[in-house]
């Protein structure tokens, strides 16, 4: 295993609170390459006591950062996404965090999962592992790489996804202007998404795809979009049932 620079930190925006206890910052991906695009992406923290617990992280600046800090110390970091956690090794090094990641996902450059891991989570974590955080769970979608929603029960249930629900329903101003045409053309900018590029990569079955119908919750907290307050389950209702009918 050859460590690698940590990337550095992005534009992004202020931490907010949607909910007591619960944190939401939108940040900046780059992909690289002959003309590189940047578009946005979240990371939410859920404060347990004096503990903050990342999901999704998302590297800040000093100022965010020390924003961060007001509200505890980040001790955890979960990984849901199979295609997310560039910034983990940074918040392990920065705080000494102990980091969770899915079975079945790798830390590799890129969106290769067959390339030289950069980085070894501290915890492999699976359906009967208990989490370091009270009043939450993960649904697995069994896909490779590994992909889970984290339910926190609380608020009427709050979803936090990775890449399986998007909410971008326009650019916003983290897209670099290559990137605003690129993604409506590949289906990411539509309201309450499953996530176009996580179902051609990963293949989730149409029974995991239902099963997210079947949790209780009312919100969610994308990795890609703004968040959904209230009535959630039943706005992403039509785009679930359309991508399990497509998945068979």
């Amino acid at each position: 295993m050859k460590p690698r620079p940590f990337p550095p930190a992005l534009p992004h925006g202020d931490l907010r609170e949607p909910f007591p206890g619960v944190f939401f910052v939108t940040g900046t991906i780059g992909l690289p390459g002959p003309m590189p695009v940047r578009f946005s992406r979240n990371m939410t923290v859920v404060r347990d006591g004096e503990r903050l617990v990342i999901v999704n992280s998302v590297r800040l600046d000093e100022r965010g950062l020390a924003a961060l800090e007001a509200h505890g110390k980040p001790t955890d970091v979960i990984r849901i996404a199979g295609f997310h956690g560039a910034d983990d090794a940074f918040y392990k090094d920065r705080y000494g965090a102990k980091v969770w990641a899915l079975e079945g996902q790798r830390y590799t450059a890129g969106f290769s999962q067959d390339s030289e891991p950069y980085f070894e989570p501290d915890v492999w974590v699976d359906a009967k592992t208990a989490l370091p955080l009270d009043g939450a769970r993960l649904y697995l979608f069994d896909t490779k790489p590994g992909e889970a929603l984290l339910l926190l029960e609380r608020d009427g249930g709050i979803v936090v996804a990775g890449d399986a629900l998007q909410n971008w329903a326009a650019p916003d101003e983290f897209f670099s202007l290559l990137a605003k045409p690129m993604m409506r053309l590949m289906g990411f900018c539509k309201p309450y998404n499953v996530g176009p590029g996580w179902l051609k990569q990963a293949k989730p079955t149409a029974a995991k795809l239902r099963g997210v119908l079947d949790l209780t919750f009312e919100h969610v907290l994308p990795a890609h979009g703004t968040p959904v307050i209230g009535g959630a389950k039943e706005s992403y209702r039509p785009s679930i049932e359309r991508a399990a009918a497509a998945a068979g």
